[in-house]
């Protein structure tokens, strides 16, 4: 499994095996194989055998496992022991003391992702990500906004999203990833979400529809053409505090921001996840 915070990653249902080939040749960079939400209870056991099968073959999977509260947790840790490494999404992250437990019953896990869907979860962000396995955490605006009797309108979400923005930066993780966009069919709108999540401070965004990994991904991916400037830009400002470059005036803080590209492009290009975008 590659030790980098996903960028598009994909949601599968457990069920549908069928659809794992698929979303592995869309390009998304992780795919999220769901234990949970899309699966019946009468179907759980069939999902952890897609799930077993499948991993034995791939890597850069997730597993949205079903609560510690469930009936279902000792087949998940069972489940996921024939696994090999995998990460696993909490979803409601509200107790910290959950991640405790997990990685007390599973050794193995490496990588959490928590999946803030709840007013205490949100209230509880900052202790969340403290834990060293928590790779980062993901936002889930329909229950969220259920949850707050609010509108799941990503304008009224605004203030609890920034949140977890400020959470993962303070404590040193990687930015979070965006809520879904729902309607699949809707290109331009998820090309809206994708551009306001970014502008927001979003590194990613979660993907329900292999057709929505391209559009995302040409988002929130550096492209080679942003990667050369950057370099040159770096390479023009030959150390020195401010400089003119292509009739602007560039100063520290875009430096920074040109260099953490470059690192972003380089890392994600040795994972060879950005050869995937057009």
């Amino acid at each position: 499994m590659k030790n980098f915070m996903p960028i598009t990653p994909l949601f599968v249902p457990g069920i549908r095996f069928d659809r794992f080939e698929q979303a592995l040749q869309s390009g998304a960079d992780t795919i999220i194989i769901d234990l949970e939400d899309s699966v019946s209870e009468t179907q759980k056991d069939a999902a952890r055998n897609n799930l077993v099968k499948f991993s034995r073959k791939n890597t850069n999977i997730f597993v949205r496992v079903n609560d510690l509260d469930s009936p279902h947790v000792k087949d998940d840790l069972d489940c996921i022991e024939q696994c090999g490494e995998v990460g696993i999404m909490l979803s409601k992250s509200e107790d910290p003391s959950a991640i405790t437990q997990w990685l007390s019953l599973h050794k193995t896990i490496r990588h959490i992702l928590c999946l803030i869907e709840t007013v205490r979860g949100l209230a509880a962000i900052s202790e969340l990500m403290q834990h060293k396995n928590v790779m980062g955490c993901a936002f889930g605006h329909f229950d969220f906004s259920t949850d707050l009797g609010c509108e799941a309108d990503l304008s009224v979400l605004a203030p609890y999203r920034a949140e977890l923005v400020l959470q993962s930066k303070l404590h040193g993780k990687a930015a979070p990833l965006d809520c879904v966009t729902a309607d699949i069919s809707d290109t331009d709108q998820l090309r809206s979400d994708c551009n306001d999540a970014k502008k927001r401070g979003f590194g990613g965004k979660m993907l329900i529809h292999p057709s929505q990994v391209k559009t995302a991904q040409s988002v929130f991916l550096p492209s080679k053409e942003e990667y050369d400037n950057a370099k040159k830009l770096v390479e023009a400002s030959a150390e020195q505090a401010v400089l003119q470059h292509e009739g602007k005036m560039i100063d520290k803080p875009i430096l920074k921001k040109a260099k953490q590209l470059i690192e972003n492009y380089e890392r994600l290009s040795k994972a060879k996840v950005v050869d995937t975008v057009i």
